[in-house]
């Protein structure tokens, strides 16, 4: 049985004796399991293809973790895989299925025989539930507009119209914005936890990297403590990515911070990750549920309950669309000029605040992270005892 993977790391997870990995186009045909990278199965060139290696019937099961990826193109080489040991059992499994005009899953794997949304998970105990901070800057709000004849930092000038979020970033940089963002950011973890493992998205590589660089600023002396607190993690950095492991290692401290564009949306299991930052404009639901889940991880040991997100950019109005499952614990909206620093302490003390209806224990008891003094001193605003 092949386990078709997207990424190293989520085969390396499932090695065991009796199962083997496929790699350098080299095949062993002794063993019951066979992880596989579909890129290590095929090829441009016909010698590259070593799937055939194996008969058509030489498999009972395949398993396709990331489905909605080239498993659901009907022209892609990872489609031929599958054609190919048809007569296997195929089982696809993905987190975001996706249906488009030339994407399907429906159409290949057909309808899902079993569906566990996030919104189940999280009442289940399963997945960390999650609260939302959206913050509406200035200058997102308000739009910007060049003065006449006013030049970039290159001499080149800049076309005369209002400017505004979807163009921060893409068509257009304001430095003053990215300080803006990483200053924010920085108030919240003063206030939270300043070691809280936090994930900045970005719109793109030069975005994250411009993010980085605010964010050590305004975290000079942690910084100066251990240059890995803040790291770029991107596809073109070298450094960064070979610092993915630790970030996403519960006993690792450092990293602290990374900001990246795509390179963290997938395959990225950040078991400790408590705050997302969402700076980028997301079009996309499947993205979207990507980048949530790289919060929903739970680890009671080192006291990763829930997670939450700060939210630049109202990406968060995807939670509006039917089609997504599991909505957070609360949305608070607040100004550029509000304080983030005790922000979530002001979120307790407003939880906790009475009168409570026993439906609204029966709420809090399967969004939060359950600590002893808030079911306390709920039970007092009851009058009854919760032991």
């Amino acid at each position: 049985m092949p386990f078709l993977a997207k990424q190293e790391e989520v085969i390396s997870s499932f090695f065991k004796d009796k199962m083997t990995v496929i790699k350098n186009r080299k095949v062993d045909k002794s063993y019951e399991v066979y992880l596989a990278l579909y890129q290590g199965l095929t090829g441009n060139e016909e010698d590259k293809n070593i799937f055939k290696q194996f008969s058509p019937d030489f498999f009972d099961l395949i398993v396709v973790d990331e489905c909605h990826r080239g498993s659901a193109r009907e022209d892609s080489a990872w489609r031929d895989v599958l054609q190919y040991f048809k007569n296997a059992a195929q089982i696809g499994l993905t987190a975001t299925p996706r249906e488009t005009s030339t994407i399907s899953n429906i159409e290949y794997f057909k309808e899902p025989i079993y569906t566990y949304s996030l919104r189940q998970g999280i009442e289940d105990g399963f997945l960390a539930p999650y609260r939302v901070i959206r913050i509406g800057l200035n200058i997102d709000l308000e739009g910007w507009r060049p003065e006449n004849g006013k030049t970039d930092k290159y001499g080149n000038l800049i076309e005369d119209r209002i400017y505004n979020r979807t163009d921060f970033d893409k068509s257009l940089v304001i430095d003053e914005r990215t300080d803006t963002v990483s200053r924010k950011v920085t108030e919240f973890l003063t206030g939270y936890d300043r070691f809280a493992k936090t994930i900045i998205f970005c719109s793109d590589i030069d975005h994250a990297e411009r993010m980085r660089f605010a964010m050590q600023q305004h975290n000079a002396v942690l910084t100066r403590e251990n240059h890995k607190y803040v790291m770029q993690i991107t596809g073109d950095n070298e450094e960064g990515k070979r610092e993915l492991d630790n970030f996403i290692n519960p006993e690792e401290t450092y990293p602290v911070i990374a900001t990246t564009s795509e390179l963290m949306t997938t395959g990225v299991d950040a078991q400790t990750c408590k705050v997302i930052v969402l700076d980028c404009n997301i079009n996309s639901m499947t993205k979207f549920k990507q980048i949530i889940g790289r919060g929903t991880r739970i680890n009671e040991d080192h006291g990763k309950l829930y997670f939450n997100i700060l939210d630049f950019r109202n990406a968060t109005d995807l939670f509006a669309d039917p089609d997504f499952d599991g909505d957070p614990i609360r949305i608070k909206p607040i100004s550029e000029e509000t304080t983030l620093e005790g922000i979530i302490e002001e979120e307790e003390n407003e939880i906790l605040e009475g009168p409570f209806t026993e439906e609204d224990v029966e709420v809090f008891l399967r969004k939060s992270d359950n600590h002893l003094n808030h079911l306390t001193l709920i039970a007092k605003n009851l009058g009854k005892r919760f032991m």
